[in-house]
This record gives structure tokens, C-alpha cells and sequence, in this order.
């Protein structure tokens, strides 16, 4: 007995250790593009460094700095999120000397709160090769252990809440049909779901103290941490968990007081929907078209709770039978062992069809199963999964029909029924490593990426062509645009010609046209900064064929504003009116348990007037400012006056194209901007360009106008530094 004690002993260490070591995890929102590129050297200076990432990232929660080669920071520390996509960031820079740059990021998934840092240089002018591979690209993450338990406990909790009901009705109740209350509701079942509750509410702080400590670098935050209110009240992680705490809260209410059946089966729905929330943070919330994965991952959840969760109440009922007589026991054992049979099979069949489908789209193929760390660690899931098959199946096999026999023939066999309930405990005991397996699994990237879907889309029929034009990644600004032409289903490859034209449906401003060059196969493509303002916009294709009519097709596409004028985030006062519910349900909490006035009066009311009166504060709060939106149209009267405007005080330092080359540039140090870049849409907003140009650039000699122009005329002036763009 001693040699199995230190057997297991020794196993858990072994796994403990096995989960520490492995520390350089992959967190999800990796970087998938970067403009300028790693490593790259570049002829001219950048505008803006732009990131795209696999995943959705929270903007609060993100952050991007650009040094120079002595470590001071050179960009314009305007980070923005989600003008191009959820998926982008961007940050503007100022004209840049010659010389090695290093980008550092630092992201937060939007939607499972992991977090990814990394870097990567870059190079401006003449440059020495070697300067730049001094500074190697990285990127670091590392397995966050405290998340990683949190997930743990709060897995095991929720298998303890969802799986009561269904464990009572399905297998308890049809089995013994005793009417002693400690048979039909034993005393530990309550201390179990108890313990599932303490167990979430532990399992959502250690969450939230640990995200933040993810932030600060450490393992875990400070209760008083500012980055507590960030995660919780600034993001959609923690809205999460403020309707998680919600429901928690009223499933603690509805154990309390007298059982009546209708709080029995609401606490069963509040607990469905507590499980919806954790697949609301898994890998399925981050798929492009997320609905169905969503359904199948809580399906799965449910498969699991139902199993694993009933395995605890079986083991505690089962011991709660030790108080009867053999013969009885005996019955009763063979009764519920071939009731939990039949709903363990019925979720062992749910977690196959469902984990199937996860791995189909998380997976992928039998060669990354065995080359991702993500695929070990399915099959690691997997052979717990396998020996807990092995034991029911001993259990439902072997064992099952001796206790059948001994039911019919009415003896007793107390040596097998204490040997199942040794089996039902050891299949406990690998359900909590395998819910372990699964918490590990959430902090991997899965072997298939699914990054998400930018862009803009469209496909027409006109005369013979069949065309499909994608716009990537879809923004006010810098696009590549690539037109796919097919007739009958083959490609087209004898245009002569293919031009797009782009024309705002509701500004006073003329069209523009591109010219679009054969790459192969049909595909026709161009890069240029055509849709060049928030509008909706008609994209018109013309194919020109020796011998046929000119085919027009006309496509439309909405672009809304990116940056200046955004909507203000309302993420704060979601999360007021989250923590107002959560504090009536709070109070409603302990209001229900039966006397204890000094905890009601002296905790109840106390924390649930801070609930209410914090999330209250956070509802009226006014949301972060929206930014100053330009008032005055861009039309051709605007861009005229601004033309006028910049001849009389802008060419003689920015020259007459904007490109920086003034008569007065050489003088300068440094040099004037390139306005033909800088001003170019989508690399800063209007606001900024207003703001440049009315208290002066610093670090520059570009002086402040605010005094000498109008505000009608700095707009103005913004109006006609856009176009220099397309000059």
C-alpha cells in the first residue's frame, strides 16, 4: 500500500513539474504582418507602423512603442485599435532620421485575455546589415500559472453545478426510490455544490488577479492593482466575468432556503449558462464565424460536466449507501451503476462527435497532431480520456453484471461494491488531470490558425464576366485591391484592359481611377489609396476586350470613420450596469440565508451598496471622448481654399507637392514632414493633422497657426493636405 502511495506520489510531481517546465507557451493574438516588415531597411522613412495579428486584441489592454537606436521613444504614442479591423494596431511616427528602429508590442487577445510581447527592428537609410541583425525579432509569452489553476478550479466548479440535476433525475432518483432523506439527498452533495460555488467565485478573482498580474509582469496582481479595474471594467474579458459572477450569485441564492423544484431546475439553466461563458473565452470565441464552434465547444462542456460532475455525486452517494444493509447496498450499487452507465455513455458519445469537430477546425491534419505542442497535448487529453474509458469499461463490463447477478439472486457482495466505489474514485481522481489537460490546452494556439477575416468582398455578374473583387484589408487609407475575372467558369485572360474608378455616393468630390495589372489565372491587382474618407463608396470595375463592348460592374462598400469621430467606447458603462445587477443579486444572496443577521446587515448591506453604488458611477461616467470631427465637407470649394491657404504659409518649408523639399528644407534640422505621406488617409486623423497645424509639430520648426488662421482655414488646409496623396 505504501509503494502505490509513493507511486502516485511521484506521478504527481512528475505532471506538476512537466506543466511548470513547459514556461514558453504561445499566447493566441500573434503577430501575423508588420508594416514596415522585420528586418526590413527602407529607402524612405514610414509614416506609421502597422500590426496585424491572428486574433482580435483589446485595446485598453494593448500597447505599441517604436525606439530609436539609443532606446528614447520616437513615435507619436497614438496607438489605435480596430480603425482597420479588431485585428490591426497602428502607431504614427514622425519624420525619422536615418538610423536602426526596434517596434515593441505588447497585445491582449480580445477574447481570451492571453497576452503575447515581441519585438523586431528595422532600418532607415544607408544602413549596416550587421547594426540590424543586432537586434533579432522576438516573441515571448509564457504560461501564465495562475490562469492556468484559476481555469482549472473553475472547470471543476462548474462541472460540480451543472452536473447535480441531471445526475439526481437521470440516475439517482430511478435507482434507489428510498424515501430517506439522507439516501435521497445525501448531506455531502450539499457540501459539494457548495463547494463548486466557492470554487468559482475563487476561480473569477484568481482570474482577474492574474490577467493583471499577466499586464505587470508578475504572477499575480495586487487586490488595490489599477490594472484590476482596467481587465474588469475596460474590456470584454471582464465583462465576461461580471456576468459570470452574476449568475454565480444567483445560483448561490437558489441553493438557499427551501428546495423547491423550480429552483432546482432554474439553477440548472443558470448553470448551462455559466458553461456558455467559459466557451465564450476558449478557442471557439476566436473563430472568424464563430456561432457554430461557440455551439459545439458548449456542447462539449456540457458532455464533460455531465460525466465528470456526476462522477463526484455518484462517489459521495455511493459512500451515503454505506449505511444500509449489504443486500440492499448491493441492489441499489447495481441499480445506479447501470443508470450512470447509460449517461455516461450518452456523454462520452456527445464529447466525440463534439471533439471531433474541434479538432477538424483547431487540428487539422494527422501530421500537425504530432508536430504542434498544441496536438501533444490533445493526445495527452486524450490518454486520460482513454484510461477513463478503460475504467468504465471494467466497470460497465465486469463488474456491472456480477452485481446484476447478485441483485436478482438477492445476496449480498460488500468486497465488490467497496472494489467499484476504489474504481469510481480513481476515475474521480483522472477527471480532474484530464480537466487540468483541457485548462493547458486553452492557453495553446491551436495547430490550425484561423486568423480573423478583413477585408471587404463583393462578387457581380455583368454581361459574360463573372468578377470578384476583395479590398484588404478594407480601410480608409493604403488598400490593395485584387479583381478576379472568369468567363463560364474559366479565367480571363486577354483583357486589355481593367480599371477601377472610385466614387463617394455622398461627398462632393470626384472620382478616381486605378489601373489594375494581370498576375495570372484571371487575377488582376493594384495597391493605392483611392478610398481616401469615411463615405459609402461605388468601386466601379471596367474590363476593356479587343473586339467586345467595354463590361462596367459596380460594387459598394461602407467605410466608417477611423479615428476621428469613433464612436466612444461604452465597454465602462456596460460594465456599470453589470456590477449594478451583480450587487441587487448579491444582496439577494444574503438576504435568503436564514438568520445570520449580523452577516446580512454587516456584510450584506455593506458590499452590496459598493456594488451598486460603483456600478453606478460607472454607467453616468461619460465614456472616453470621441475625437474632434473635421466640420468642414471635403469638397472642391474646401480643398481649393486649403490649396490657397498652403501656397501663402506651407511651400516655402514642405514645397509645392507637400514632399518636404521646400526652398527653406535644406535650413531645417530635422526636415520638413513629406505631407504626401504623412497626410496620406488613414495614417493620422484629421484631428491630429488640425491640431499639428494649429499649436505646431514638436521636436520640429514648424510653427503653431492658431493665431494667424482661421478655423475654417486650418480645416481647410487639412481638407487640401489629403489630396496631396494622390498627386
Amino acid at each position: 500500500m505504501r509503494k502505490r502511495s509513493e507511486v502516485l506520489f511521484s506521478f504527481l510531481i512528475v505532471l506538476i513539474l512537466c506543466a511548470w517546465a513547459v514556461s514558453p507557451a504561445y499566447a493566441h493574438a500573434l503577430l501575423a504582418h508588420a508594416d514596415p516588415a522585420p528586418n526590413a531597411i527602407l529607402e524612405k522613412a514610414p509614416t506609421q507602423v502597422k500590426l496585424e495579428f491572428t486574433e482580435s486584441v483589446a485595446p485598453v489592454l494593448s500597447s505599441v512603442h517604436v525606439y530609436n537606436a539609443i532606446g528614447e521613444r520616437v513615435d507619436l504614442a497614438n496607438v489605435q485599435v480596430g480603425v482597420s479591423g479588431a485585428t490591426i494596431m497602428t502607431v504614427s511616427l514622425p519624420p525619422l532620421k536615418d538610423g536602426v528602429y526596434t517596434v515593441s508590442w505588447k497585445v491582449t487577445s480580445l477574447t481570451d485575455g492571453h497576452l503575447t510581447t515581441g519585438s523586431y527592428p528595422f532600418a532607415v537609410g544607408k544602413v549596416s546589415p550587421t547594426d540590424l541583425a543586432a537586434k533579432p525579432q522576438t516573441t515571448n509569452a509564457s504560461l501564465p500559472v495562475g490562469a492556468l489553476v484559476a481555469k482549472w478550479l473553475m472547470l471543476i466548479s462548474v462541472a460540480i453545478l451543472v452536473a447535480e440535476i441531471p445526475f439526481q433525475i437521470l440516475v439517482w432518483r430511478p435507482a434507489t426510490k428510498l424515501d430517506l432523506p439522507y439516501i435521497t439527498h445525501p448531506v455531502a452533495w450539499k457540501i459539494i455544490y457548495q463547494c463548486g460555488l466557492l470554487g468559482l467565485f475563487l476561480g473569477t478573482g484568481l482570474s482577474l488577479l492574474s490577467q493583471s498580474g499577466q499586464m505587470l509582469g508578475s504572477l499575480l496582481a495586487a487586490p488595490w492593482s489599477q490594472e484590476n479595474y482596467q481587465v474588469l471594467f475596460e474590456s470584454r474579458l471582464g465583462l465576461v466575468w461580471l456576468i459570470r459572477l452574476g449568475l454565480a450569485l444567483i445560483c448561490f441564492w437558489l441553493s438557499t432556503g427551501s428546495q423547491l423544484s423550480w429552483k432546482r431546475y432554474a439553477a440548472l439553466a443558470v448553470s448551462l449558462a455559466l458553461l456558455f461563458t467559459v466557451s465564450l473565452t476558449s478557442h471557439a470565441a476566436t473563430d472568424p464565424r464563430s456561432l457554430l464552434p461557440l455551439f459545439s465547444d458548449w456542447l462539449h462542456l456540457i458532455g464533460m460536466s455531465f460525466w465528470f460532475g456526476g462522477l463526484a455525486y455518484f462517489l459521495f452517494g455511493l459512500l451515503a449507501l454505506r449505511k444500509l444493509e449489504s443486500v440492499i447496498q448491493t441492489r441499489l450499487v447495481s441499480l445506479t451503476v447501470q443508470k450512470f452507465s447509460v449517461l455516461a455513455l450518452a456523454s462520452v458519445a456527445l464529447i466525440g462527435v463534439t471533439g471531433l469537430y474541434a479538432a477538424s477546425i483547431r487540428i487539422g491534419t494527422l501530421q500537425a497532431l504530432t508536430t504542434s505542442l498544441y496536438g501533444y497535448s490533445m493526445l495527452i487529453k486524450q490518454g486520460f480520456v482513454g484510461m477513463l474509458m478503460v475504467i468504465a469499461a471494467g466497470n460497465l463490463l465486469v463488474i456491472s453484471p456480477r452485481l446484476n447477478r447478485n441483485r436478482i439472486s438477492g445476496t449480498s457482495n460488500a468486497g465488490l461494491v467497496k472494489r467499484f466505489t476504489l474504481m469510481v474514485f480513481a476515475e474521480s481522481l483522472l477527471a480532474v488531470f484530464l480537466l487540468l489537460s483541457v485548462s493547458y490546452l486553452t492557453y495553446l494556439p491551436p495547430a490550425k490558425a484561423n486568423p480573423a477575416e478583413i477585408g471587404l468582398s463583393a462578387s457581380v455578374q455583368a454581361d459574360d464576366l463573372s468578377m470578384d473583387l476583395w479590398v484588404m484589408p478594407g480601410v480608409i487609407g493604403q488598400n490593395s485591391f485584387d479583381l478576379t475575372l472568369s468567363v463560364n467558369g474559366q479565367p480571363l485572360l486577354s483583357a486589355k484592359e481593367v480599371l477601377l474608378r472610385f466614387t463617394p455616393l455622398n461627398k462632393n468630390i470626384p472620382p478616381s481611377e486605378i489601373a489594375l495589372k494581370s498576375k495570372g489565372n484571371g487575377q488582376y491587382s493594384a495597391s493605392g489609396a483611392n478610398l481616401s474618407l469615411p463615405a459609402d463608396w461605388k468601386v466601379e470595375a471596367i474590363v476593356r476586350r479587343d473586339q467586345k463592348f467595354d463590361v462596367f460592374a459596380s460594387f459598394q462598400f461602407a467605410l466608417a470613420p477611423s479615428g476621428a469621430g469613433a464612436s466612444p467606447d461604452s465597454t465602462p458603462q456596460i460594465a456599470g450596469g453589470l456590477l449594478i445587477l451583480d450587487g441587487l443579486f448579491f444582496a439577494l444572496a444574503m438576504f435568503s440565508l436564514a438568520g445570520k443577521n449580523i452577516l446580512k446587515l454587516g456584510v450584506g448591506v455593506p458590499l452590496s451598496l459598493i456594488l451598486v453604488v460603483g456600478g453606478a458611477f460607472l454607467s453616468i461616467r461619460p465614456g472616453a471622448p470621441a475625437g474632434q470631427v473635421n466640420p468642414i465637407p471635403a469638397s472642391s470649394q474646401s480643398i481649393q481654399a486649403g490649396a490657397k491657404v498652403f501656397a501663402n504659409y506651407c511651400v516655402a518649408c514642405h514645397g509645392e507637392t507637400g514632399m518636404g523639399d521646400g526652398p527653406l528644407a535644406k535650413n531645417l534640422n530635422p526636415k520638413p514632414a513629406d505631407l504626401m505621406a504623412q497626410g496620406a488617409p488613414g495614417v493620422h486623423t484629421d484631428e491630429e493633422l488640425f491640431g499639428w497645424i494649429s499649436n505646431g509639430f514638436p521636436g520640429s520648426a514648424m510653427p503653431g497657426f492658431k493665431t494667424s488662421l482661421s478655423e475654417t482655414d486650418r480645416w481647410n488646409l487639412v481638407n487640401f493636405i489629403r489630396t496631396l496623396s494622390g498627386k
